[in-house]
């Protein structure tokens, strides 16, 4: 009797797990839609060509963290006002900016720990940019993490990379990178997708390429192939566009623990250059963003078909996230 009632309730437990991880990494968001082209309400200005012949552009690349500020992965209780202030404090630096493009990483658009702010429709409508690619790479029902407390997990995550333009966008597409093939199946499960989102743009009926990325931040062997795949899907674009490169490489020259650093291999590429010199890379730092030491966030650009003006950190934009933003003025050959 007792071992028909101890194999009873084993079973109604594996079976309450099985429903449940079932339910946890399935997602609400639907997969059709995952590299969505949005049309905001804003207002893009002056996106006509006679306006903007030989202006400069001004891209911005920004890790948000989905305006977590410092506590991105703390098991920590984060209130509303938190987001609420940093999403601001990031609303009034970059208007000071007014960049034409922005290429978002972490960006959250319907997630329990960020209060199920869609924060893309707001920056897009704040900042009066119209435009916007999008590429879901987080789509789940429950994430355990940060393991304990359980008050403090995930939870429900929507959440992805954003390309922002003043100017339309005609293709937007996402390559999932690999895996970290040594962690548990259940643990890739719940984990968020890596990401080559490719974003075209027409401006003023000639196309620019941004290819946005949010590379492997634990494992380092991964994120080396992770690398390779992107410079190869940059190479292929480099033949017939203007290529930026942009994003969060999770690859700093001054961290003696990375071992190899992945980011040699985009820098190596004969096709595009850094808007940084490689040999002042670490007068450049973005994380963390409250006293930055690495520099994690990088730009890349084909000089053979776009011109760079100007590149710096967004010190200004202070600790809305644990990254600082990247920008960068040039113009299309």
């Amino acid at each position: 009797m007792i071992l028909k009632v101890t194999l009873a309730l084993s079973g109604a437990l594996v079976l309450t797990l099985a429903v449940f991880y079932a339910w946890a990494t399935s997602g609400s968001y639907p997969r059709e839609n995952y590299t969505d082209i949005l049309t905001y309400s804003a207002d893009s200005a002056d996106v006509d060509g006679s306006a903007s012949e030989g202006k400069p552009l001004t891209l911005v690349s920004y890790n948000i963290g989905y305006l977590s500020g410092l506590t991105n992965q703390e098991a920590v209780a984060r209130p509303k006002t938190l987001f609420d202030d940093n999403l601001a404090a990031v609303i009034a630096t970059l208007r000071a900016i007014n960049p034409d493009i922005i290429a978002y990483q972490e960006i959250d658009l319907n997630s329990k720990r960020s209060y199920n702010v869609n924060q893309l429709e707001a920056l897009a409508n704040a900042l009066g940019l119209a435009n916007a690619g999008l590429a879901i790479n987080w789509n789940k029902n429950y994430v355990p993490f940060p393991y304990w407390p359980i008050s403090a997990h995930f939870g429900k995550i929507v959440s992805g990379q954003a390309v922002l333009s003043r100017y339309p966008i005609t293709e937007n597409q996402r390559t999932v990178l690999e895996k970290v093939a040594s962690r548990p199946f259940f643990y890739n499960a719940v984990y968020l997708d890596r990401l080559a989102q490719v974003t075209k743009i027409d401006i003023n009926n000639r196309p620019l390429v941004v290819i946005n990325v949010h590379l492997e931040a634990f494992d380092n062997p991964t994120r080396f192939q992770q690398t390779r795949t992107v410079r190869g899907i940059a190479e292929t674009y480099a033949k017939d566009y203007p290529v930026l490169v942009v994003g969060d490489f999770n690859s700093a020259i001054n961290r003696p623990e990375e071992g190899d650093r992945s980011i040699e291999i985009m820098a190596e590429s004969a096709l595009f250059t850094t808007a940084l010199a490689k040999d002042q890379w670490t007068n450049q730092p973005t994380f963390p963003s409250e006293s930055p030491e690495h520099k994690l966030d990088y730009l890349f650009y084909t000089p053979a078909t776009i011109e760079l003006k100007d590149t710096r950190v967004v010190a200004e934009i202070g600790t809305a996230s644990d990254h600082l933003p990247l920008m960068m003025t040039f113009t299309l050959k």
